[in-house]
């Protein structure tokens, strides 16, 4: 068998083995909680830099890699579901206590500051049952793996497909862009922060396992790797030097990790993967005064239409 056909199947079987590795990973021996996290959120990104590779090394036309990325996004859809019922379950019924609560106290006329003062006894009983409900109906780690490994597929097709689409060299300046200013927009007007505290998070990010503590913790951004597949197969078209490209990509990724975790809040790693990637290619990515005539107007354009998206949503 052609070694581009075997990369593929070897890297998922890594993927798989390296999740149930850090799923059993005995809790005696766990590292501090914050190295942990860490630590899984660096093997989910290698192992599933190593998947993307392997797509790309099946050297397919750039329509295989679409549709590739279409069974990925039925596949997602499905897989996630489960997941998302049961954290709809989780909180529906967490939030029963507290709608009785608060309509207990309007019927003795409790108003004003009493209000203030029930909602830390709804949100303890909130809590309380979530964890309960947790334990009585816990999540399948099995599929948890096929979620990932699906989002995997989703991310390497469309993100090869639209990779093996660019003509131009040049116009990788304008998809670092996009990546910048979507994933800044994103953060900023909340889109990201609604996504995360709702069930749809299930959708939208993968989880590893965190050495030692038995808990499975959403880490990366399905988006994060679908860029990586764009400018990983961007660099492999015109020659960018894949070690080098590799390098710069995967340091993305460690910089966004260890921040997010030093600062204790979530932080985009796609702007710091088009930073490093236009400065680590910045000689290739040579323009013309015309084309970067056009780059700054599409930049004007991009923050204008991300500008009126935000205030319409608001």
């Amino acid at each position: 068998m052609s070694r581009n056909l075997v990369i593929l199947p070897v890297a998922v079987a890594g993927w798989i083995m390296l999740y149930l590795a850090a799923l059993l990973y005995p809790p005696e021996a766990a590292l501090p909680r914050q190295i942990a996290l860490f630590t899984a959120a660096t093997i989910l990104t290698l192992a599933s830099a190593l998947v993307v590779a392997g797509f790309s090394r099946l050297k397919q036309h750039r329509n295989v890699y679409l549709l590739i990325g279409l069974v990925g996004l039925v596949a997602t859809f499905y897989c996630a579901k489960p997941l998302v019922n049961r954290s709809q379950m989780l909180n529906r019924s967490g939030a029963i206590p507290g709608q009785l609560i608060f309509v207990t106290s309007e019927t003795h006329g409790l108003t004003g500051i009493s209000e203030f003062l029930l909602v830390e006894l709804r949100n303890a009983n909130f809590t309380a049952i979530n964890h309960q409900l947790e334990e009585e109906f816990p999540e399948s780690a099995r599929m948890i793996l096929l979620l990932a490994l699906v989002q995997l597929t989703l991310a390497s097709g469309i993100g090869l497909w639209i990779g093996e689409g660019i003509d131009e060299i040049a116009h990788l300046l304008p998809v670092a862009i996009i990546a910048t200013v979507a994933d800044i927009w994103s953060v900023s007007a909340g889109a990201t922060a609604k996504i995360v505290v709702s069930s749809a998070i299930n959708y939208f990010l993968l989880r590893f396992p965190m050495p030692g503590y038995g808990t499975i913790p959403y880490l990366i951004g399905l988006t994060d790797f679908l860029f990586f597949a764009i400018f990983f197969q961007a660099a492999v078209r015109f020659e960018l030097g894949i070690k080098k490209n590799v390098l710069l990509l995967l340091a993305s990724f460690f910089i966004a990790v260890a921040a997010a975790i030093f600062f204790a809040t979530g932080l985009p790693v796609l702007p710091f993967m088009a930073v490093l990637f236009v400065v680590g290619n910045f000689k290739r990515l040579s323009l013309k005064k015309e084309e970067i005539r056009q780059i700054l107007l599409f930049v004007v354009f991009i923050i204008i239409a991300f500008t009126l998206i935000s205030k319409f949503a608001h």
